[in-house]
């Protein structure tokens, strides 16, 4: 049985409590805005074969060979999809109820367990090549980089194991505030060298990918309040990369871009996210707690264009389709924003309710996703 803590217990209730309030229930929506669909966005396939996941973004569809989509979903079931239709390409159910997935190497897919586990799935015949007992359950989707699987479970431990053996590599952890977000998007590798990882009380560190070396590690916010509520401020967030530049936002704090090679802040705006970010050579495109969707300067931080339109609606983290900025809301519509002025250049409805994952696209004119209500889908501008 894997490791449990009052804290842990403390973070489920805090996890609940604080996603009520960041998404403002008390707060109605105003009504969504008329617009003219300038570009036309469409639902390229849309396929009903996983199971209800109690929290949306723990399994995040994974393409490879940009043909190939894996996923998985907490009753077991493991997916290869073809990405051109959503066609069943082949499918395991290992037997366990899983928290999280998916990450994949050449021969193994991982997930994690309810019950504390990293397990690698053989992507030929869909047995279990090994399996690791974790310090507690991780609800984060385990990530791969070259021959080495990185989890963090939710006591923030990160762990690193050769993707072939299952052997540990090693360990960091550092010690957490009382209380703490349970987050599912908040490290990243990068390359086959590095990983970027997020934690709690605003700090953030770049690891040596081989041996779990920090090559820095910083505050991108300080916690600040009378109570452990109000310090509450947790990187919630993948950090993004372009170039040298890597950026990253907190829970109830801010958002910091930095100098990934010395860590030195290059600028920093009070601002409060738990989705996601992302970054391109110009611009840094932020959804805040709120629903508001703003582009800052990547060099100065200077706002370029906000769109509080679709506040209250609990939006998803962005993602770039053919250039301009998706996000996907709790109740299924799919939103298209002008990367140039912010503006909303199309929308449509759809089934994926309840939240999504971290939107992924193997080109810039393919998005695909994985819904809280068991659906996964292709989302694309016609005609491209």
């Amino acid at each position: 049985m894997f490791k449990k803590s009052c804290y842990l217990i403390a973070n489920i209730i805090m996890v609940i409590g604080l996603i009520s309030c960041a998404t403002d229930n008390s707060r109605i929506p105003e009504p969504m805005p008329k617009i003219t669909n300038t570009q036309n966005i469409v639902v390229g396939w849309n396929k009903s074969i996983l199971s209800d996941t109690k929290i949306a973004g723990s399994f995040i569809p994974v393409i490879i060979d940009s043909n190939a989509i894996f996923t998985a979903d907490s009753d077991g079931e493991i997916y290869k999809l073809d990405a051109t239709d959503g066609s069943v390409i082949n499918d395991f159910n290992i037997k366990k109820s899983l928290a999280s997935g998916v990450a994949i190497s050449n021969t193994n897919i991982f997930v994690t367990t309810q019950d504390g586990y990293l397990i690698a799935v053989n992507r030929a015949d869909g047995s279990i090549s090994w399996q690791a007992q974790l310090s507690t359950i991780s609800i984060e989707a385990p990530q791969v980089g070259g021959e080495i699987v990185i989890v963090k479970t939710n006591d923030g431990q990160v762990s690193a194991y050769n993707a072939s053996t299952g052997v540990l590599l090693w360990v960091y952890q550092r010690v957490s505030p009382t209380l703490t977000l349970e987050t599912v998007n908040s490290f990243q590798v990068i390359g086959k060298d590095v990983v970027a990882v997020g934690q709690a009380g605003g700090r953030l560190a770049l690891l040596n990918l081989l041996n779990g070396t920090p090559i820095w590690e910083t505050y991108v916010a300080i916690p600040e309040g009378a109570t452990d509520l109000d310090k509450l401020t947790d990187v919630t967030t993948r950090p993004v990369l372009n170039d040298k530049t890597m950026c990253v936002a907190t829970y109830n704090g801010k958002i910091t871009c930095l100098d990934a090679v010395s860590s030195n802040v290059i600028w920093s705006k009070k601002f409060s996210s738990y989705q996601g970010l992302l970054i391109d050579a110009k611009n840094v495109y932020a959804v805040s707690t709120n629903g508001t969707v703003t582009a800052f300067d990547k060099d100065t931080g200077a706002i370029i264009w906000k769109n509080q339109t679709l506040q209250y609606r609990v939006l998803s983290a962005p993602v770039f389709l053919d250039g301009d900025i998706v996000v996907v809301d709790t109740d299924g519509f799919i939103h298209l924003f002008s990367n140039i002025n912010g503006d909303e250049v199309s929308r449509i409805s759809s089934n994926l309710e309840g939240g999504v994952s971290i939107l992924s696209n193997s080109t810039n004119n393919n998005v695909y996703l994985q819904s809280a209500n068991g659906r996964i889908a292709n989302i694309k501008i016609n005609n491209k």
